[in-house]
């Protein structure tokens, strides 16, 4: 259990000249599953930034799903910690940089998907003309092996970073470095390898934007936009979620009349289950409890998925069935034509995770809806891309939150 101490920074804020508005090219390099086909792909989205003094160039996974940024340190990077990603890793010197402040706090992160710990610092952030001092943690262990960047940037809420951290959004919100306090998203149409190369050398289209958001250019029609819920306790925003109340999932028939020949609904009380928004994960997790029923309502077996006596063809992710939510303010081959099924298991009754595979398919804000804690009134929207942004595939349409 960890114990929050209060520490001051020694070293003096670097400030911009005037709040702005920030776009971080979006990299896409695939490590996560060997598939060819888009809907069963879900590599890692990155952004670049630069960290320290002088600057040094780090790619960081943007994750909605966590709180604290760290970075691999320079022995993890190379090689203290595995990397089967393929790509090198630049680790943080913390020896290099003349602004690098020592908190003096060791902190651990559990994920659902890997485990990072090392020691905490605060050190100058840049992004473009904006600098600041930031708090993260130079991780010297980590699990995350098939990770082609450098770490993580947290884009949750401060109330679930580790101690003498907090989020870069929220810090850079505090010290008034932003117009606005939300960030956008658009993923791009390239979810594998991005780059002139083709080989994850450089960004694509994909455009994180920090201070703001770009509804007018990638959206088509109005948003769609879902109040976010605060901790069990009520007390205090953690995660991007909102309260689930429904699920329906329906597929066509194949005679031709337009009825659909499997379809079923669930539904759950209010407060009984959260959608969470994590841009750190890959699919659409649902609960251990509710997967079968959810596959059969587009007349999919679950237990044949999940014994691999059904591999699900990419020609089998089309227009025929769809998934939909309804929201409430309270074993894979490896083959070209094999594609990941499009749910899988969250480990949680009233959990449902929204990865990479759905939000990429829209333009998603997060808006934190006041620029102080006691203020915030947090949002998150989606919208419908306009059709030059849209990704070309031809997978199921994950469904517009209702």
């Amino acid at each position: 259990m960890h114990h929050i101490r209060s520490l001051a920074v020694a070293s003096a804020l670097l400030r911009a000249g005037s709040a702005t508005v920030l776009d971080l090219p979006v990299w896409f390099r695939n490590t996560y599953v060997r598939m060819s086909c888009n809907p069963g792909y879900f590599g890692a989205a990155m952004v670049n930034l630069q960290v320290g003094t002088p600057a040094q160039d780090h790619l960081l996974v943007f994750d909605t799903g966590s709180g604290t940024s760290w970075l691999a340190d320079k022995k993890c990077a190379d090689g203290a910690c595995k990397n089967i990603s393929g790509f090198p890793r630049n680790g943080y010197d913390v020896n290099a940089s003349t602004t690098s402040v020592d908190l003096g706090v060791y902190n651990s992160i559990g994920y659902l998907g890997g485990a990072t710990a090392g020691f905490t610092y605060s050190d100058r952030f840049e992004i473009g003309d904006v600098e600041w001092n930031q708090t993260f943690i130079a991780a010297n262990q980590s699990s995350w092996s098939f990770i082609p960047g450098d770490g993580f940037l947290g884009m949750g809420f401060s109330s679930i970073a580790q101690p003498a951290t907090k989020t870069v959004v929220e810090t850079m919100i505090e010290e008034g470095l932003l117009d606005a306090p939300k960030f956008g998203l658009y993923y791009g149409k390239e979810f594998k390898f991005t780059g002139e190369g083709g080989a994850g050398d450089g960004p694509g289209e994909g455009i994180l934007t920090l201070g703001g958001s770009k509804e007018a250019k990638y959206v088509e029609g109005d948003m769609t936009w879902l109040p976010v819920r605060k901790d069990l306790n009520g007390t205090v925003y953690q995660l991007w979620r909102s309260t689930l109340r429904k699920f329906a999932g329906s597929r066509q028939g194949d005679d031709g009349d337009g009825q659909p020949s499997f379809n079923g609904t669930l539904e759950w009380a209010a407060g009984q289950a959260n959608g969470v928004f994590d841009t750190g994960a890959g699919m659409i997790s649902v609960p251990d409890g509710r997967i079968a029923a959810m596959y059969a309502s587009i007349g999919w077996d679950y237990d044949a998925l999940y014994n691999g006596r059904y591999i699900p063809l990419c020609a089998d992710f089309n227009a025929s069935w769809a998934f939909t939510f309804t929201f409430s303010d309270d074993g894979v081959a490896f083959r070209d034509d094999a594609c990941v099924p499009p749910l899988d298991a969250s480990g949680s009754e009233g959990l449902v995770l929204f990865g990479q595979s759905f939000m990429r398919q829209f333009y998603t804000v997060y808006d934190f809806g006041g620029a102080e804690v006691a203020d915030y009134k947090p949002l998150i929207g989606f919208g419908e891309l306009k059709a030059e942004f849209r990704p070309p595939i031809e997978d199921g349409k994950g469904g517009l939150p209702e």
